[in-house]
């Protein structure tokens, strides 16, 4: 189990604020940075999540503080298109047992739309994106190397650390920092968007905290303190709700299963949770500025239209699911057509590229109605496949920060429906989801720390790390991977 300290380069974060500041100066450095991401692309499965990451944050940028690249939404699907083109061919059976659930969510989708959807060619053009998104990602970080795993975490985790690091700098200039509703935005294009894209990293650093053995660093603690601060600035509820289901639900599973190496008993979550809601206490008593900042996280700037949280919530997400839940009622079984709303309207628009509709935002929170609501039972169903599938793969890491990752990437569906929109903002939710996914690559084979038994005393494999240490005289607690 690697520590923060080592999962972050402090000489990368210079390089890439050096980036962000250039993307600031002109939009030719955007198209330049857009096409520098076709290439690499092309080059490698490491090469192309990597593009993929870099091209969603400058295409989805704060357009106050980075400067809008020319047609860099068509850029932006070039890029994808440049992976699937690179990692398709090599395909192999290990590939397509990852991608098969996502391949028959896809063809019910684009079924179904054809039978339903008042808009086919856009429903299918979203059907398209899904599949060459999920397809890409899934294979590019099956492709990397165990090797090549832990310098992709550095420069994932180091990106992501700068981008919002930077984020919460923007505050010396609230004109460019706040979004409409008074949110942060930060780096990115609303608040909702640097929400997503932070709740994530919040969990894992949380996680690390409350849940893993060695004491936490404070590089550590501080993550957790900027990230949790920053989330209640960007008024962002759904990446208050993610990362904290996200810890949740790994505690829960801590709880009920045994303690593995590398994982802190439970009495250290309990006494760090009762030191935080002690100073919290002490702070509500003498500022008053607690409940505050609470309520207005809460009700989001709110107070006053909504007279308590039922209606807060039915005024932002819970109205729009009731409505998909109804939708779903009058077609059951095959839906309305993915990705449009069933009278077929775009309130947003739709972005056209020589006649081919390459974007058409709509706005849909809670995932399982809105699934529902697009693809009827069969989609719903073939969609609780592809989560499961996906969940057995993200437990096999016995380092609980990635499971944290990993379940907040799902949380955030509950208010911000991006899971099958990998064409867009979900593409941060894709790459981070399967970052935590596949990091069970970089850890030896799992070991309990309850009671050993006789037969846990036999020697490892030849070919397993810790064996190979030994034949050179290593004590196996020094392997780099523990």
């Amino acid at each position: 189990m690697r520590r923060p300290a080592e999962l972050v380069s402090w000489r990368l974060a210079v390089v890439f604020t050096i980036a962000i500041a250039a993307l600031a100066a002109s939009p030719a450095v955007g198209a330049a940075v857009l096409g520098g991401c076709i290439a690499a692309a092309l080059i490698g499965p490491v090469q192309a999540v990597q593009a993929l990451m870099v091209a969603t944050l400058v295409a989805y940028g704060n357009p106050h503080i980075i400067k809008a690249a020319p047609a860099e939404g068509v850029l932006l699907r070039l890029v994808l298109l440049a992976a699937i083109i690179r990692l398709v061919p090599t395909m192999r059976g290990s590939d397509l047992r990852l991608v098969w659930p996502v391949w028959l969510f896809s063809v019910a989708e684009a079924f179904s739309s054809l039978q339903e959807s008042p808009a086919v060619l856009i429903s299918l053009m979203k059907v398209a994106e899904l599949f060459c998104g999920v397809t890409a990602v899934l294979i590019a970080y099956n492709h990397v190397k165990p090797s090549q795993l832990a310098g992709l975490h550095r420069w994932l985790i180091t990106l992501g650390l700068t981008v919002i690091g930077l984020s919460g700098l923007t505050l010396m200039r609230p004109g460019l920092a706040l979004g409409g509703d008074g949110g942060l935005q930060g780096l990115l294009n609303q608040p909702q968007a640097l929400g997503i894209f932070m709740a994530p990293f919040a969990a894992w650093a949380l996680a690390g905290v409350l849940l893993m053995r060695r004491r936490a660093t404070r590089l550590e603690l501080w993550i957790g303190l900027l990230i949790g601060a920053l989330i209640i600035l960007s008024k962002a509820r759904t990446a208050g709700f993610g990362a904290g289901v996200g810890v949740m639900v790994v505690l829960m599973s801590r709880v009920i299963g045994r303690r593995r190496l590398g994982q802190a008993k439970l009495g250290k979550a309990v006494l760090v949770a009762g030191l935080a809601c002690g100073v919290l206490a002490v702070l509500a008593a003498t500022t008053g500025q607690v409940s505050k900042i609470a309520t207005d996280f809460a009700y989001k700037g709110s107070v006053g239209k909504a007279q308590n949280l039922d209606q807060a919530f039915y005024a932002s997400r819970g109205g729009g699911a009731i409505g998909e839940w109804n939708d779903f009622l009058q077609k059951p079984l095959l839906g309305n057509g993915f990705g449009v709303y069933p009278d077929g309207e775009f309130p947003a628009g739709v972005v056209y590229f020589d006649g081919i509709p390459i974007s058409a935002p709509i706005e849909k929170g809670f995932l399982p109605t809105a699934i529902l609501q697009e693809g009827g039972a069969l989609g719903g169903g073939l969609l609780t496949l592809v989560i499961a599938l996906l969940c057995r793969r993200a437990w096999r890491n016995t380092d609980l920060r990635w499971r944290a990752m990993f379940v907040a990437c799902l949380a955030i569906n509950a208010g911000e429906c991006v899971f099958m929109s990998p064409g867009g903002i979900g593409m941060f939710d894709w790459l981070l989801l399967s970052l935590a996914m596949f990091s069970y690559r970089t850890n030896p084979a799992p070991v309990t720390l309850a009671p050993l038994l006789p037969e846990s005393m036999a020697a490892p494999a030849a070919d397993h790390p810790i064996a190979a240490e030994r034949q050179v005289g290593q004590p196996p607690f020094l392997h780099p991977s523990l």
